[in-house]
C-alpha cells in the first residue's frame, strides 16, 4: 500500500465519480441492465454537475497510486460550508482516506472565509467519528417521510390554504423575485444562493410558489418531478403553506409516485402535519452535524441531501 494522496477532481473525471457512487449504492442505478463501464458521454447526476460547475474547488479524490479510494465534495454558500458527499470504498476504509478528505475539504472552507460548517450524514459510526474528531457536533436528526399519492392529494390543499400563495417560477427566472428569495434564505438559513435557485428552476424544471403573509412575501416552496423542496420561510406558518404548494407541484408532476419529504427535527409542526396527513416515517437516523454558528432549521425543508 502506498501513501494516500488527496487531489482535486476535474470535470472530465465526473463519470468515474458517478460509477463510484453507484458501486457504493449512494444513488439508484439508471436501469437494471446498467453495466459499470466508464463512458465520458454518460449522463451525470445533474446536481453533481451543478456543484462541479460552481464549486469545483470543493471536489477532491483520495488516490493510492492509480486507484481511487474515495471522494469528497463540499460547497460554500455565503459564509456557510456544506458537506455534499463524502465516501470511501468499503475495502479501503480504516486507512485514513476519510480523514485526509475531510481535512482538505475543511481547508477549502477556511480559505473561503466561512463562519459555519454543516454536514448531513447517514447513521454510520465511522462518519460520525470522523466529524466528531474534526470539531463537529450533532445538531438534530433529519427525518425522511414518505407520502402516497392519495395522502399528498389530501394534505397539499389543506396546508396551502393556510396562507395565500401563487406560482412565481417565471418571476424568479427573470430575477424579479430574487430579492424575496434572498431575504427568505437569509432568515431561514443565514445564506443566499441565487445559483441554486437558477439550477432548480432551469436545470431540474421545478416549479416554485411564493407565500404572502401580511404585506410581505414570507416563504417559497419548490416542487416537481416527484421532488418536494427546498422549502423555506420567515415564519413557520408561511413555510407550512409553502410546503403545501410544493407537495401539490410534485404530485401534479408525478401523480403516481410516492413523495419523500425531508424535514429537520426542529420543524416540529411540519413533521406533525405530515404524520397526521398519512405520511410514513421511513428514515430517522440521518443526522445533521455543525461546527461554528448553529442554524435553527425550524422553518426549512431540504430538497436533496447533497444540496440542502
Amino acid at each position: 500500500m502506498g501513501r494516500i494522496k488527496i487531489r482535486r477532481t476535474h470535470r472530465e473525471e465526473l463519470p468515474g465519480i458517478a460509477l463510484l457512487r453507484e458501486s457504493m449504492g449512494l444513488v439508484a442505478r439508471r436501469d437494471q441492465d446498467h453495466r459499470q463501464v466508464l463512458d465520458l458521454d454518460m449522463e451525470i447526476d445533474p446536481t453533481l454537475a451543478h456543484l462541479m460547475a460552481h464549486d469545483n474547488n470543493g471536489f477532491f479524490s483520495a488516490i493510492d497510486h492509480e486507484n481511487t479510494l474515495g471522494y469528497g465534495i463540499a460547497h460554500v454558500r455565503a459564509r456557510q460550508w456544506i458537506l455534499s458527499e463524502l465516501a470511501v470504498l468499503p475495502e479501503h476504509r480504516g486507512r485514513g482516506a476519510g480523514g485526509a478528505l475531510i481535512t482538505r475539504l475543511l481547508a477549502y472552507g477556511e480559505r473561503a472565509g466561512v463562519r459555519s460548517y454543516l454536514a448531513v450524514v447517514p447513521p454510520e459510526p465511522s462518519a460520525a467519528a470522523l466529524l466528531l474528531s474534526h470539531g463537529f457536533r450533532p445538531l438534530m436528526p433529519l427525518y425522511s417521510l414518505a407520502m402516497t399519492p392519495a395522502a399528498a392529494e389530501q394534505l397539499a390543499p389543506a396546508l396551502a390554504r393556510l396562507l395565500p400563495g401563487h406560482d412565481q417560477s417565471q418571476e424568479l427566472l427573470e430575477r424579479r423575485g430574487q430579492a424575496d428569495a434572498d431575504r427568505i434564505d437569509k432568515v431561514a438559513r443565514g445564506l443566499t444562493r441565487e445559483i441554486d435557485h437558477v439550477f432548480w428552476l432551469k436545470r431540474l424544471g421545478l416549479d416554485v410558489s411564493f407565500i404572502r403573509q401580511g404585506a410581505r412575501t414570507a416563504a417559497y416552496g419548490y416542487g416537481g418531478r416527484a421532488q418536494v423542496g427546498p422549502v423555506a420561510g420567515t415564519t413557520q406558518e408561511a413555510a407550512m403553506a409553502a410546503l403545501g404548494q410544493a407537495i401539490a407541484s410534485a404530485h401534479s408532476a408525478a401523480p403516481k409516485r410516492v413523495l419523500t419529504v425531508r424535514v429537520p427535527a426542529a420543524f416540529e409542526p411540519a413533521i406533525e402535519a405530515l404524520l397526521e396527513g398519512g405520511a410514513r416515517l421511513v428514515e430517522c437516523c440521518v443526522q445533521i452535524y455543525v461546527r461554528g454558528e448553529r442554524p435553527h432549521l425550524d422553518r426549512y425543508i431540504a430538497g436533496l441531501p447533497c444540496l440542502p
